[in-house]
């Protein structure tokens, strides 16, 4: 079957300048050619129109949470319902992305291509199931661990499919975010009834460890300032908070910082990439595995426990050594929060940038699309690096992940998505393998029961 994309604008996902009004032909699953309006004759061929649209690669999403069967986040948190897991991936995939690797740490081969089967998004795994890393998942939480789970090795996920080690480390086992909108709140809940937001926790940890993690940061002035701002005063002291956020941070940190250098030594054995939590928590331990001979992929750079210079003067020195420097849209936009849009603008200005992710921002990241319409309007990157920093870097940097995908080019599969120019978070067309799953910004199948 012949389809022709046309009339569009393109950005072919290699970084080169933008092509206007061309069709793109597809053949079956693949990309056959890229021509001028009129200068192929396909009369038999399945028409998209996309005059005055912008085509791209479909995204290859490299750090996501809450995409496949099995258990939740490192920390090995209970499973989401399949239903939610579907949603999430049908929210990736009206967001323009096609493939997507899912960097929960212990879903098994057999889970991940269940996944992979039941939705049109291209589903991949990566391990974390590294010894240090599972008893920090242990310490930290590890409710949703069978023995199956436990028994199921990063070694064995390698052989089974699964393309990187990651997400190695996490805010659920080194005092981030996932500290700050799960297990501290809950535990504030479980003393006092009060039911506290994510920033409200985030304020209430940094004033009793830092930015850093570290008991020498308690601020006890801090402590009582945020503890007002939450609601809390009267319900807990400066002390039963740190009590509280002690117990719920420390144990499992040094294990996790541990798990750093014991993933990267797995990962230059197994010749995968290593992507790694990488915070102001974690930083030290990132440089000091940094400049080896496996590939590492520092997540989410623009992580909002840092500065703006400390993020950037970071990366400097990571990139230096060979580093991958990621950055994860988070919910930057969304989530109106200024520091965190200064730190990814700052980090695509000094052109630190390799590739873009989502990650999790507990189930409120904001669309890549969204994040690279704002940063090209803004001036700190251009459309086709940015482009490329979603699509063929993120093919090159995981191998296994993406083959042949992530540019359109001919020979490539014909993974497109059909965008506004003036809103690029306005997806209408996604297609995957040739075939149109998302069709004026519905997926397929949706349609008829929408209208109804």
């Amino acid at each position: 079957m012949t389809t022709v994309v046309r009339g569009c604008d393109l950005v072919d996902g290699l970084g080169t300048a933008l092509r206007r009004g061309v069709d793109v032909v597809i053949e079956g699953d693949t990309i056959r050619e890229i021509v001028e309006p009129g200068n192929g004759d396909y009369p038999a061929a399945e028409v998209v129109e996309a005059a005055g649209m912008l085509v791209v690669p479909g995204l290859i999403n490299n750090h996501t949470h809450g995409t496949a069967y099995g258990p939740l986040f490192p920390s090995g948190h209970e499973p989401l319902p399949v239903a939610q897991v579907n949603a999430n991936l049908d929210r990736h995939l009206l967001e323009g992305t096609t493939t997507l690797l899912c960097v929960d740490g212990f879903i098994t081969a057999e889970a991940a291509a269940r996944t992979d089967e039941a939705h049109p998004v291209t589903v991949k795994a990566a391990s974390c199931n590294t010894p240090a890393c599972l008893e920090a998942a242990t310490i930290a939480d590890g409710g949703g661990l069978t023995g199956e789970h436990r028994a199921f090795t990063a070694r064995r996920a390698v052989a089974g499919g699964a393309v990187a080690l990651g997400e190695i480390g996490a805010g659920h086992t080194l005092g981030g975010g996932g500290a700050s909108y799960l297990y501290i709140p809950r535990e504030i809940a479980r003393r006092t009834g009060v039911t506290v937001t994510a920033l409200q926790a985030n304020e209430v940890k940094i004033a009793v460890l830092g930015r850093h993690i570290s008991t020498s940061a308690f601020d006890r002035d801090a402590v009582e300032e945020a503890l007002a701002d939450a609601g809390l005063t009267g319900k807990l002291s400066a002390e039963e908070a740190r009590e509280i956020v002690s117990g719920v941070v420390l144990p499992a940190f040094d294990v996790a910082l541990r798990g750093l250098a014991e993933a990267a030594d797995l990962g230059r054995d197994l010749g995968v990439p290593v992507l790694v939590h990488n915070a102001a928590a974690s930083m030290t331990q990132v440089a000091a595995i940094a400049g080896t001979d496996v590939r590492l992929v520092a997540g989410h750079s623009n992580h909002p426990s840092f500065t703006t210079r400390e993020a950037v003067t970071h990366a400097e020195r990571l990139k230096e050594r060979g580093v991958v420097i990621d950055v994860s849209v988070l919910d930057t936009f969304g989530g109106s929060r200024p520091h965190m849009t200064d730190l990814l603008y700052a980090l695509f200005e000094a052109g630190l940038v390799d590739t873009i992710s989502t990650d999790y921002a507990a189930g409120h990241h904001d669309p890549i699309l969204l994040a690279i319409d704002r940063a090209t309007k803004a001036g700190v990157v251009g459309l086709p690096a940015a482009i490329a920093m979603a699509t063929s870097t993120v093919a090159d940097v995981f191998p296994g992940l993406a083959p042949l995908r992530g540019r359109i080019v001919p020979g490539a599969v014909a993974d497109l998505v059909v965008t506004s120019p003036a809103a690029l978070e306005n997806v209408r067309t996604v297609m995957i393998g040739g075939r149109v799953v998302v069709r004026e910004g519905r997926r397929v199948g949706d349609e008829a029961s929408h209208d109804r």
